[in-house]
């Protein structure tokens, strides 16, 4: 049996027994419980609803209220959650999960399979938005055998539903919840994660504390977490150099070194695939002509905005969404900065004397006005005159997202090449903001998620990604590493290279 096939096997029959978490070597201070651990972060805490939230602060605290079937671990591979097993049919069409026994919601009341298919009807609800639907599109039936086992039959095989199963969103609800006002989930939490909600300020502070009832005994080690909001970076990080915070979520790439640097302090850089993209929308002009697109790709000097956008800490990416990271990913030819070449296309295109085009760009998180910037240094000698437009994250998401010809989007790693193209390159995507719309792309990703060899599905994905690579649907200038910190009297602070699992059931404090 080969490492793929292995792999797979491990995927389809649940054989990971135990998640990739930081675990205590041998001679290493026993973890000590009690505390209270402060996270300071830089965007608002809009919501707490687990279905539809997407804010990069909301993840922790979903991470810490809720559990999931699976979760994604350290290796970037699902494990157990509160499914402490699964197996599939041969044919992976049809998956049944074992859930553990005695798992109880804060409010004492127990996790039966009965709300994981109520959890899953919701997902699966098109009058409800939620944010897993797009991984999930597959699962035609989701039942109750007994209490805890619960049966997925799925309209075509799909090798990936361990990796759904633990789509950030899909957070296991109680039934009674999702009968009642779906609004109440914005501010109020009954979960089965390892804390309890307490106090939510989406302006100030959520603050969590421990579920003393949670499924693996001992944990958590904390009393509470404090998920404190900065807006103001400066202070954000002069507060935590002060130790007056515990972790810095996420540190900014010019703050990275200077922190790192500071004693007492476990700064983190983890790969990831992290992407910046510049959107050009097929149906309008100019981006409709593939010349414009190639012409703007060879305009951007990938090496010199990973120096001083990311101050180094990432990779240049060469217009593909998927990061070498992935299963199935292929090596991408590199673009070189050509801007010679780029006036060339320009003029074959009918711009011998360059063209204008204006680029939206949200303030917020502050890398997608900087993206916006260099590409306007850079590509002005390739023959392009870039005006920027920035304006409120607020503004951006109700008046350009998903309907502007030209701008920049940002978006986290996805834990599949499945889940990255169904989430922006299919026809059908959740976000899909290009109208790059391509059937024989949708057949080769359709076809790669209904087979279960690997061999083939290596195939299918390479051609897919080499579809991808022609077309340039979108710049990709960069892949962006998780950068997070800790002062050294926080233990076990850990990000998942997906940025949305954290772990901080195995956080302890010096005390």
């Amino acid at each position: 049996m080969n490492h793929l096939t292995l792999k797979r096997r491990h995927v389809l029959m649940g054989l990971a027994a135990t998640t990739a978490l930081p675990s205590m070597s041998f001679g290493q201070t026993a973890p000590k419980p009690g505390g209270t651990l402060k996270i300071s972060h830089s965007t608002r805490i809009a919501t707490l609803n687990p279905l539809t939230l997407s804010g990069p602060a909301e993840y922790p605290c979903i991470d810490m209220l809720y559990s999931r079937l699976t979760r994604i671990g350290l290796d970037s591979q699902p494990h157990p959650d509160l499914a402490e097993s699964w197996d599939a049919s041969a044919d992976a069409t049809e998956f049944t999960y074992h859930l553990r026994a005695g798992v109880t919601f804060h409010d004492g009341s127990p996790l039966t399979a009965d709300d994981v298919v109520a959890t899953y009807e919701a997902i699966l609800n098109p009058d409800i938005p939620a944010s897993a639907t797009s991984v999930l599109k597959m699962v035609e039936k989701v039942e109750a055998l007994n209490d805890l086992t619960v049966r997925f039959t799925l309209s075509a095989p799909f090798a990936d539903l361990p990796f759904s199963t633990a789509h950030a969103n899909a957070c296991i609800l109680s039934r009674k919840a999702l009968e009642g006002d779906l609004t109440a989930l914005e501010t109020s939490v009954n979960g089965t994660g390892p804390f309890k909600l307490e106090t939510y300020d989406s302006a100030r502070m959520v603050r969590m504390v421990k579920h003393a009832a949670y499924y693996i005994p001992g944990k958590p080690y904390l009393d509470a977490v404090e998920m404190m909001l900065f807006p103001d970076l400066t202070a954000e990080t002069a507060n935590f150099l002060s130790g007056a915070t515990d972790v810095m979520l996420t540190v900014q790439q010019a703050d990275f070194q200077r922190i790192a640097a500071s004693a007492g302090i476990d700064a983190k850089r983890v790969n990831s695939g992290r992407y910046v993209c510049i959107v050009m929308r097929q149906d309008a002009e100019p981006w409709s002509d593939i010349r414009i697109r190639k012409a703007l790709a060879k305009a951007v000097d990938r090496d010199l905005l990973v120096d001083i956008i990311l101050e180094g800490l990432g990779r240049p990416a060469y217009d593909s969404l998927v990061p070498p990271e992935l299963q199935y990913a292929t090596e991408k030819p590199v673009i070189d900065y050509d801007p010679e070449g780029a006036r060339a296309l320009l003029a074959e295109a009918g711009y011998p004397n360059g063209i204008e085009v204006t680029l939206v760009a949200s303030d917020r998180p502050a890398i997608r006005t900087q993206t916006a910037i260099a590409l306007q240094q850079t590509a002005a000698a390739a023959g392009f005159t870039i005006k920027i437009e920035t304006m409120p994250h607020d503004t951006y998401l109700a008046n350009v997202w998903m309907k502007g010809p030209f701008y920049i989007g940002y978006w986290g790693m996805q834990p599949t090449i499945d889940a990255t193209y169904n989430l922006l390159l299919t026809s059908d995507a959740s976000y899909q903001d290009t109208e790059w719309k391509n059937v024989e792309f949708d057949s080769l990703i359709a076809k790669g998620r209904s087979i279960t060899d690997p061999t083939e599905r290596a195939k299918i994905y390479a051609e897919a990604q080499a579809m991808e690579l022609r077309d340039t649907p979108y710049i990709v200038p960069f892949f962006e590493d998780v950068l997070t910190a800790s002062r050294d009297s926080t233990h076990d602070w850990e990000v998942a290279p997906i940025s949305r699992y954290f772990f901080v059931e195995n956080v302890w404090l010096d005390q």
